[in-house]
């Protein structure tokens, strides 16, 4: 199934790459050096994504700076010109049966596919200059919440952070600006909703990227879940052996009290078909003190509602990355990106504190959220909702 899915994605990406180096080649003079040069240029860059995806953090450091960059920015670049060019071909075949294309078009065509060329290449230029600085500016979401619960603090200060993919690509410098972002919050918990790494122990180990994430002071601790990119590199067991060692409390299919205060529920993320289901997870908890869930994809949010969770924590999506992305997160979960509240239980599905694969954000954002949860009345406490 994986290998049918794999070569499925591998004809997309090489159809996508195709249409726009046809059109390219069509649109260049007939100089057989330019021709040839622009076949090396857009194959070599169409490549390094594929080698980057087989090869991972397998690629030597000293090459994988070119590799990472050039590829992942070259996906997001020949989709976005592919886009464009199918825009441009169909109001050619509109203009083909309404003549739609004014004078100067249809008296200066050579020189209108140049400037056409010129333009969609410059567009395309600023768009991912845009989405690359987009993507480096991290935000801070401030949500407040209130529980049904009650719990004895009356208020405890969530930080909420997924999908950091940490990578060759995704080092030090990036989560040293998250780390940032989320001391100025002053957490009394930290939340990592799955996706610390890419795929492998490397850059949590070599790096010391663990040793910052640990080094993160809070009142009450730091948690974290499985994402589905933690299982595709086979390592990991030993991630979270190594960041267990650091003092961070990873949640596999299992719940916390903290402090006598709140629950934090962790779910198996579901790329583990053997994983509990949410109300075996959840059977032993105590039903009148407030439950936090974390789990990585959201999806069957009513699961949430009739177990009484009283706030789900979700990544995954990243809000869809960069433009359409987010259109087709918008219709492939029930909420991919944001707050929701449904029946008693709250929602809150980040858009990730780092990235997947181009450093490029384009109707999306790069967020660390603050959540302020809010005791309810001693009133309000129920035996068992």
């Amino acid at each position: 199934m994986k290998w049918i899915f794999f070569l499925l994605v591998l004809g997309i990406y090489f159809s996508i790459n195709g249409y726009v180096y046809i059109r390219g080649l069509q649109i260049l003079p007939g100089n057989f050096w330019l021709k040839t040069a622009f076949s090396l240029i857009f194959w070599i860059l169409s490549a390094l994504f594929i080698i980057r995806m087989v090869l991972g953090e397998g690629i030597p450091d000293s090459l994988s700076a070119i590799v990472n960059s050039a590829g992942f920015t070259w996906i997001v670049a020949v989709i976005y010109l592919a886009i464009i060019i199918l825009s441009i071909d169909i109001l050619r075949v509109i203009n083909h049966f309404f003549d739609i294309w004014p004078s100067f078009i249809r008296d200066n065509y050579v020189l209108a596919r140049k400037i056409t060329a010129i333009t969609s290449v410059s567009v395309t230029a600023l768009l991912l200059t845009y989405g690359y600085f987009n993507f480096r500016s991290i935000k801070t979401v401030n949500i407040e919440i209130k529980t049904d619960r009650y719990f004895p603090g009356n208020r405890l200060r969530v930080v909420l952070i997924s999908d950091l993919h940490l990578s060759s690509y995704i080092r030090e410098d990036h989560l040293k600006r998250v780390i940032e972002k989320i001391d100025e919050a002053k957490p009394d918990i930290l939340l990592i909703a799955g996706d610390i790494t890419d795929r492998n122990l490397k850059p949590l180990k070599e790096w010391g990227l663990a040793d910052m994430i640990a080094g993160i002071k809070t009142t009450h601790g730091i948690y974290a879940i499985s994402g589905n990119h933690e299982y595709y590199g086979g390592e990991r067991d030993e991630i979270y052996k190594l960041l267990q060692e650091k003092g961070i409390n990873i949640l596999l299919d299992s719940v916390v009290t903290v402090d006598g205060q709140i629950q934090i529920a962790g779910r198996e993320d579901r790329t583990n078909a053997k994983r509990k289901s949410l109300g075996e997870l959840l059977k032993d908890t105590d039903r009148e003190m407030p439950i936090i869930l974390l789990d990585h994809q959201p999806f069957n949010l009513d699961e949430s509602v009739n177990e009484r969770v009283d706030i789900q924590f979700s990544g995954h999506t990243h809000n869809g990355q960069f433009w359409p992305g987010n259109l087709i997160v918008d219709k492939m979960y029930e909420l991919g990106y944001g707050y929701m509240q449904k029946g008693d239980t709250h929602f809150y599905v980040t858009s990730g504190a780092g990235i997947w694969g181009p450093k490029i954000r384009i109707g999306s954002q790069t967020e660390v959220v603050v959540a302020d949860i809010i005791s309810g009345e001693k009133r309000n406490i129920h035996p068992y909702r």
